[in-house]
This record gives structure tokens, sequence and C-alpha cells, in this order.
């Protein structure tokens, strides 16, 4: 439609067109497409013949074991080795939404599926155990599963058959659709049935040299916790390597407060919400600039906490209390409950028994204001708590309780060797890994004092409520959306916690994480991070929990292997350099806990180091037993949230806590 007073344009038309425009050739896209697929498979096939004769060769493995290790590679890695279809658009990566207030993000057609086209496991390594069969019969009689006469090629060129064969296999049932689950489940049934010679065989040689595969599994098990150690060690000194990565905070150069803040503080059953809402609202931060956002349960349970929350709120017009009816509560559905009820430009979220710094906001303010193209900034958490209260330590033995139950209970609940190691260990990633991370562009975001821009928040859809770590679900999304996160520490801007109760409530709390790293590593999106590195660290990062429950259930195989299993000097060399590396991290963690003290005026001692340096096999088989708990509960579906309840041990903590330290609320 065009207004009356604008000009009319003059319709223009060509001077001469052509009558027969010219036709397109549909079939060179099409050649290109044939030899950009032929391309691909004559490189998988030469990468798995070049990699079989390199065992069969230096290595000397027989002839049918070297075709197998690149054939178990090629199915844990498809499209190196060829085997994957072409990557394709991702379906609805971002949301396509406008990329306003100076926020640089990914368009949905920047972004693809790395996954490409991968046909399932199981069919994959049917298609490679066909692969498997022609190569024992055409040149490798060592594994053969029946007296097949074959022609005795080259292993060269048998192994270029078996993996033209495999292949071969892999494109054509990657070209099929299987829309119906019957079509699916049959695929995959009869892809068990081609599998199981394979298994047969392979049991069968395991049995014959279970001397050499044993050393071949240690080594390689060896390897792989070496190479998580090392890992770790380096990322957690990140901060430390620079001079100016740690003074990297700056609370002299504020602006005066922009911004509108909601801060979102989900509580359940929390005793001490009061002091944590009446310290909010007594910082610095204008009133008229920050609304609090206090969710809870609309039961009996929740009743003491909901009253607390309503008294303040009838003193306080910026707190507003909303209580969502339904038994089934949990903290990601809070935080999506909460999203809608947000009104200002950035979003952050207070655990109900958190106590944050007063600057906190200021410096939040500041840092919107200079870096437009950060969407989410991330602040620092700190237990605080590194002894058990008095009470718990010096509590008598109740009468009627056998001393054994005692003494475990006081080890559970009394103790405090797990506890200045857990705090430890929140210094040492809010400090230096969680920033190694938004360097690196992959950071799982942490679920306390991280505050998001409301945009970003709405591209993003909000919260899984499903994902038992919905922190580490969003900073996964934000990492494939391209979006940039800050990260700062400073003891004068943390947010300070308490270690749970007890060692139990500890590995409960961390059960609930690994179950919640789990459904992220399962659900998929980091698959679409844009840069092979980022994804491999993201598959690291995630399948953590794994390590761990290996680590804690070949710890004691560990120990009987080394001592008593008869192997060559170096490979016994081998298997002790992860226990060396984790003895280079737990004395380096030393001077990490020194500033820790000197940070927060915590009193230590050398008996604290001591106690530090001799509590990490214990603590590391904790973390073990709750990776094993998650496993567990993960695989038979119990996805139910675990509550880690407080008690305000954190309100005494360090000699600064004073200007904390605030009465409960009535």
């Amino acid at each position: 439609m065009t207004s009356d007073s604008a000009p009319s344009r003059p319709r223009t038309f060509p001077s001469a067109p052509p009558r027969h425009p010219p036709a397109r050739n549909h079939r060179a896209p099409r050649a290109a497409v044939r030899r950009g697929r032929l391309a691909t498979a004559a490189w998988g096939i030469a990468l798995h013949v070049a990699l079989a004769a390199l065992f069969a060769g230096p290595l000397a493995v027989e002839d049918g074991l070297a075709y197998l290790v690149p054939a178990a590679l090629a199915v844990l890695a498809p499209r190196t080795f060829g085997r994957a279809g072409p990557r394709r658009p991702a379906a609805g990566w971002p949301r396509p939404i406008d990329a306003g207030g100076g926020l640089a993000l990914v368009r949905v057609a920047e972004r693809v599926d790395h996954r490409g086209a991968r046909l399932p496991r199981i069919v994959q390594l049917a298609c490679e155990s066909a692969g498997w069969y022609v190569f024992t019969v055409a040149g490798s009689p060592d594994l053969r599963v029946a007296s097949v006469e074959g022609p005795d090629l080259p292993g060269w060129l048998a192994a270029t058959l078996g993996a033209a064969a495999a292949m071969a296999g892999t494109l054509l049932l990657s070209r099929r659709e299987l829309p119906a689950q019957a079509a699916r489940h049959r695929r995959r049934g009869m892809s068990v049935l081609a599998t199981a010679p394979l298994a047969g065989a392979l049991a069968v040689r395991a049995a014959q040299h279970h001397h050499a595969v044993l050393l071949a599994a240690w080594t390689g098990v060896s390897l792989l916790m070496l190479l998580v150690a090392i890992l770790t060690l380096v990322r957690g000194q990140y901060s430390w390597q620079l001079p100016e990565r740690v003074h990297h905070v700056d609370l002299t150069d504020v602006l005066a407060p922009r911004h509108r803040f909601s801060l979102i503080v989900p509580a359940r059953e929390e005793p001490i919400l009061g002091r944590t809402l009446t310290q909010i609202l007594a910082g610095d931060y204008p009133a008229d600039l920050l609304e609090l956002v206090v969710m809870v349960s609309h039961d009996e349970v929740d009743r003491p906490t909901r009253r607390i929350a309503e008294q303040i709120a009838a003193r306080h017009p910026n707190v507003r209390v909303i209580a969502p009816e339904g038994s089934r509560r949990s903290k990601p559905l809070s935080l999506e409950d909460a999203r809608r009820h947000c009104t200002g430009d950035i979003v952050g979220i207070v655990d109900a028994e958190s106590l944050i710094a007063g600057g906190l906001l200021t410096y939040v303010n500041t840092l919107a204001q200079r870096q437009a193209d950060v969407g989410i900034f991330q602040g620092g958490v700190q237990l605080m708590n590194v002894r058990a209260p008095a009470r718990e330590a010096r509590q008598p033995r109740p009468a009627g309780v056998g001393r054994l139950r005692a003494a475990l209970r006081r080890w559970d609940t009394g103790t405090s060797w797990w506890r200045a190691r857990n705090c430890l260990e929140y210094y040492i990633w809010f400090m230096s890994r969680l920033r190694f991370q938004a360097r690196a562009r992959f950071i799982p975001l942490g679920g306390n004092t991280v505050f998001i821009r409301r945009s970003v928040l709405e591209r993003l859809g909000g919260w899984d409520v499903a994902c038992l770590t919905e922190d580490c679900d969003l900073g996964v999304r934000a990492s494939v959306a391209g979006i940039r996160t800050t990260v700062f520490y400073h003891p004068d801007l943390t947010t300070r916690e308490e270690t749970p109760e007890s060692l139990t409530k500890l590995v409960v709390q961390r059960t609930r994480w690994m179950m919640g790293f789990m459904q992220v590593l399962f659900k998929g999106d980091w698959r679409l991070l844009p840069g092979a590195r980022q994804r491999l660290m993201a598959a690291e990062m995630l399948a953590m929990p794994f390590f761990q429950a290996m680590a804690g259930l070949l710890l004691p195989v560990s120990a009987v292997l080394t001592l008593f299993l008869a192997a060559p000097t170096g490979l016994v060399i081998v298997f002790w350099l992860p226990l060396a590396a984790s003895v280079m991290t737990v004395f380096s963690e030393q001077a990490a806990f020194r500033e820790f003290a000197d940070a927060y005026d915590l009193a230590v001692g050398r008996w604290d180091s001591v106690r530090l340096i001799l509590s990490a096999p214990f603590y590391q088989l904790a973390l073990s037993i709750a990776a094993v708990r998650a496993t567990a509960r993960l695989l038979r579906g119990r996805l139910e949230w675990e509550k880690t309840s407080h008690s305000g041990a954190h309100h005494g903590a360090g000699a600064a806590a004073g200007r904390f330290g605030l009465e409960a609320a009535s």
C-alpha cells in the first residue's frame, strides 16, 4: 500500500526478454554431491586400511584384531571414517528472534547439526561386522568363525574389501527411511543377530589370551585416567598462570545504576529465607531498580517458608511472592514459573540460603553497561564452613546408641575433612575453572549468582524443567547459540553458602548433579557446538560422572593389578601415571587453599593442610560413590528431585562475616 502523496514509480520491463530461459541443469548438483560422497567413502576406506596396516605391521597385532581396531573407531566416530551422512541444518536452533540490544547471536542458517545422518550404534556395528566377515573370508584365517576356505589375499587388499563392504552397508542403510517404530526394532534385532558371531569369536579369543587382553584393557584405562587428571590439573590452574588473571576485578570504577534487576529466589522448606531476603534488600542498589520474585510452594509442607516470605513482602513493595499449586516442585520448575513474572531487563538467580555481597548488583550493572555484547554474567559462589559445627563435633553419644553407630554418625556429620575439601573445590571451580570454560566458549553455568539478560533468556526458551541441572543445560544452549559469558570472582563479591549438613547429604547432592550432567549429555545439544574442540570438551565434561564412576569401581582393582599383575616395566609405569598426576593436583591445591583462607580471613593451620592432603582419596571415593549411584538411578528412571537442606552454618564463617550476619526476619 502506498500513500496518496507518494509519487508513483514507473513500471520497468526488460528491453528484450528471452523467449526461452536457460534450462537449469539439475544433474550438476546431484553429480557434485555424488562425487563428494564417493570421495568421503574413499577417504574412510583408505583410513581404515592404513590403521589396520599400522597395527598389523609395526605394532605386530594379529591381522584379524588389527582390522577390528579401526572398525571399532568407525563405530565410535563414524564421521571421521566417512560412515555418517552429510551435515544438515539444525532444526529450529537457535530460535530466530531479533538480535537487538547489541548481542551478536548465531543465526539459524549458520548453525549445522554435526551429528549428520548417522545410523544407530548397533546398526553401525552390524555393518562393521559384515565388513569383518568379508575380511576374514578374503584373507585372514586367524579369527574365522567357521572353516571357510578363502582366497588368502594380501592383508591390505582383504582390509580394503572389508572396509568397502562396511562402507557400502552403511551408505545403503543411511538412504533408507524407517518411520515405523516396528521397522526400526526389526532392523536393530537383525543387527544384533549379525553381530553375534563376531562377539562369540572375540570372546573365544579373549579367553585364549586373557592375560594380554587384561594388560591392553588396563593400559587403555590408565591412559584415559591420566588424560583426565592432566586436563583437570591444567584447567584448574588457569587463573594462576598469568598475574592479570588473578587481579581481574576493579571495585573502584563502577557506573551509576541503570539496569533493572529481577532476582528469582526459589525456596522450599527454607527456615533461613528471612535472612537471605533481608540481606538482599539491605544492599546498596536502588529499590526502584530491584524486584525479588520469591518462589514458594502452595502446600502445608512449605507453609512456614511461605509465611516468612509474605511477611517480608508486606513491608517491601518490590518483593513478590509466587506460590504455584501442584504437588511436584523442583528448582527448574520454580525458575521457569518465575520467569513469566520477571519485569527487569536482567534476571538473576539467588538460592534461598545464600548471602550475596552488598556491591554485587552494582558491579553486575557496571559489567552490563560496559560489555554490551555479553549476555550472561556469572558471579562467584563460595562455601565458607571449612569445619564442622561445634555442636556436631562435641555432641555426646545418645543413650541406647552403640559405639560403632555413634562413630559412623560422627564421621558423617561431625567431621571436617570433607568440608574443607568441598570449600576448596568451590574456590578452584569459580576462581579458575569456570573462567577457563568461558574463554573456551563452552560453559556449564552455575545455579546461583548468575545474571542473564532477559532478552537472552527469552531467546533460549527459559529453563528445561525436566533437567536436574537446569543451570548446566542453559549454559550449554547458550554456548551453542554463541552467547558470550563473563565470569568474575572476588572475595568482596562472592555469594556465601554452606556445605551440606553431612557427608551423606553431599553424596545425595552430587548424585543429582551428576544425573543432570548425564541428562544434558544424552540430550545432545552440545553436538551443535560450532568447533570440534568445543564438542570434545563438552563430551569430556558432561561424561565426567562416568569417569568418576569408573574410577571408583576400578580403584581397588588398580591396586591389586599394579601389585600382582605380571607386566613389563613400561606398562607398570603407565599404571602409576594417573596416581602421579593426582598427587601433583593435590599438592598444587595447597597454594589455592592458603590463598582461599587469606582471602576470607579464615584461621587455618598446618593440621588443616595435612588433613586436606590425607582426605583427597577418600573425597574422590565419595564422589565415585555418588557417580555410581547417579548412573544406577538414571538407568532405573528415578529422576525425582532430591533436596539439599540447609541450617545457615555459613552465616558466622570468616572474620569478615559481620557485614553479612543479619538476623532472621520474623
